[in-house]
Parts: structure tokens; C-alpha cells; sequence
């Protein structure tokens, strides 16, 4: 086992968190740099986490041949310059969620990684949650009939560390930070048929995006989902139904001809229901959550063992560029619908 000689771009939060994890790892991964065009951010987490060294330049990790693997932790706004010059500097590539500002610049990363014979792994971490592939099962079982509805609510008490999220150019606010749930419903119904959504800045402050969403997505399937997410939401974000580092509050219901699955129970608990319409008393299934819905506790180890994988023995990646793509569409989508306040129909 010969461990991936690997750096990251980006110091932020979620470098942060993925650190976390690599250290873990080091059988698996040799972190050699750590770099971010701040003054101090790589070096403060050289130091906390003891491992690699830091730089300010990005092309002087590329142009290390040590490095085999480049890790794309920026805002958004600069996810495909990072990940396309790591390509054409042969390197592999984990990009995070989204994949770039633009279905424009998607394209071009998609042509970039497809043209490569680099592995490319996009750091959607529901595809990688034990819990959210248990519920894509049960859904896709069809033990609640199809087509089926599913809401999700989720509320989040602050939002990203990052001022670049909060950054309408930067970011995009709370769809671009969020495109990971829009890739799961895809990967759940597939691809989208049409979309109406409204967006709103309520949260007082200086920032430029949107902090409040409703989105009502339809699918080619016959399938629907509506998700309902707020930056804006003080207070909402704490026990007893937080979860992850972030302050989130998820609860969701998916509902189809047979029955609802629900999350969490009726008292609270973080416990997935399975009811029956011709028996609601008591639920006829249930599962208990592994871990932590929207949190990335077992997530970003699975990612990372997965991209081991990819890159050693040559598994194909789970969530390709291609797939990120399809997600910023989406995205692109329920922005377009809510400044015209009308739906957007998708091209089959």
C-alpha cells in the first residue's frame, strides 16, 4: 500500500475537515502541501494539523512532480481554473462541491477531465453518507409506489464560515453551497423536468446572495421534490435536532401512493419511518441514522478511501464531472426561475 502524495488547495473550513480525516489516513495519503493565497491560512494549518508544507502559489504545487493528487478547496467562483490547471499539470483531482460558477465553466472542466487520463472525483458528499444511500434504496425499492413526493426542510443557523459563500458572484448563496442536495435528488429520481423556485434575502448585514430558498423541482420520472433552506434561521439550528459543525436542522418526509417515510419520529429522535397508509398507527419500519443527515461524519472518509481506490487499483469514481455539471444546471435553474418568477423547463 503506497500512500497518495497529495496536496490541497484552499485552507478554509472544509480543508479544515477533510485534514481532519486525511490525518487519519496516512496509509492511504502523503499530505506534501498545504496552499492558499491568504497570508498565514495554509501555514496555521500546517501547524494545527502537523503535516505537509505551505505556500502561497498554487503553481508551485503544480509544478512538483511529487504531487499526485491535487485537491480543489477554493470558493467556487475559482474551482475550474484550479481544476483544469491541475489536470493539464497531470495530476489527479478532488474537486469540492460545486464544481464551478457556471454550467459554462462546468463544460470546459467536463472536456478537460474527459480528455485526461487523470482520475477526476467530485466531492459530493450524500453520494458517500451511508444513510442518504439507505434512503435512496428504500425510495427506489419501491415499497412506497412511485412516483413519489419528497420534502426537505432544513435550517441552518449561520450559514458557511466562508464570506466568499455569502458572495453572489463569489458563491452564489445558498443553491451554489448547497448543489450536493441537488445532486442527490438526481441521483435519487434522475434527471430534472422542470423547476419553480423563489429566493430571498431576509438575514440583515452586508452580504450580497440570497440566504432563504423554496425550491419545487419536477422530474422526468414523475417524481417531485421541494426543498426549503434557510441561512436566515437563528436559533433553529441547535439540539436537540442539530446536527453536524455547521448548525443544520433537516427533517424530511418522502410520500407515495403506499405510504411516507419520515425524518425524524415523532418524538424527535434521528430515526428514518417507514408508515403504511392501510396501517398509520405504527411505523412498519424504521432506521436508525448512522450518522448525522447533511454532516459529513462518514462521508469524507468514504470519499476518501473511494479516491484511494480510483487512483491505486483503478475503480471508476462514484461522482465524475459530468455529474457536477448536471448539479449546476440545476442550479443555474432555480435562480433563472426565481428572478423571472417563472418555471424552467429542462431540454430531454
Amino acid at each position: 500500500m503506497t500512500a497518495i502524495k497529495t496536496a490541497l488547495i484552499g485552507c478554509g473550513t472544509v480543508c479544515d475537515w477533510h485534514l481532519e480525516e486525511l490525518v487519519k489516513l496516512k496509509d492511504l495519503f502523503k499530505v506534501r502541501w498545504l496552499c492558499d493565497n491568504v497570508p498565514g491560512k495554509a501555514q496555521q494549518l500546517v501547524h494545527k494539523w502537523q503535516t505537509g508544507r505551505w505556500t502561497e502559489d498554487y503553481q508551485q504545487v503544480l509544478d512538483d512532480p511529487e504531487v499526485e493528487c491535487v485537491w480543489v478547496l477554493t470558493p467556487p467562483f475559482n474551482h475550474a481554473e484550479v481544476a483544469i490547471a491541475a489536470l493539464r499539470a497531470n495530476k489527479h483531482v478532488f474537486c469540492e462541491k460545486p464544481l464551478a460558477k457556471s454550467s459554462v465553466q462546468c463544460q470546459e472542466v467536463v472536456r478537460v477531465a474527459e480528455d485526461s487520463q487523470r482520475v477526476f472525483l467530485l466531492g459530493y458528499p450524500m453520494r458517500f453518507s451511508a444513510d442518504a444511500a439507505n434512503l435512496r434504496q428504500v425510495v427506489q425499492s419501491g415499497v412506497l409506489g412511485r412516483p413519489a413526493v419528497f420534502r426537505d426542510v432544513w435550517a441552518v443557523c449561520k450559514g458557511s464560515d466562508s464570506p466568499a459563500i455569502h458572495d453572489a458572484e463569489l458563491g452564489g448563496g445558498v443553491v451554489f453551497e448547497h448543489t450536493h442536495w441537488l445532486d442527490f435528488v438526481t441521483w435519487m429520481f434522475g434527471p430534472a423536468q422542470k423547476v419553480y423556485a423563489s429566493t430571498r434575502k431576509l438575514k440583515a448585514g452586508p452580504t450580497t446572495a440570497h440566504d432563504t430558498l423554496i425550491a419545487v423541482i419536477d422530474f422526468v420520472s414523475g417524481d417531485q421534490a421541494v426543498w426549503s433552506e434557510s441561512w436566515a434561521a437563528t436559533g433553529m439550528g441547535w439540539e436537540p435536532l442539530c446536527v453536524g459543525r455547521a448548525g443544520i436542522r433537516p427533517t424530511f418526509d418522502v410520500i407515495g401512493e403506499r405510504g411516507v417515510l419520515q425524518f425524524p419520529n415523532a418524538r424527535g429522535e434521528k430515526v428514518l419511518s417507514l408508515y403504511r397508509f392501510d396501517a398509520p398507527e405504527q411505523p412498519v419500519s424504521t432506521w436508525t441514522w448512522q450518522n448525522d443527515w447533511g454532516t459529513n461524519d462518514d462521508a469524507f472518509p468514504n470519499e476518501h478511501r473511494h479516491l484511494y481506490d480510483c487512483i491505486r487499483h483503478g475503480t471508476p469514481p462514484i461522482c465524475q464531472a459530468r455529474d457536477g455539471l448536471q448539479a449546476v444546471q440545476l442550479a443555474e435553474a432555480i435562480l433563472e426561475s426565481s428572478r423571472s418568477g417563472l418555471p424552467v423547463f429542462f431540454q430531454q
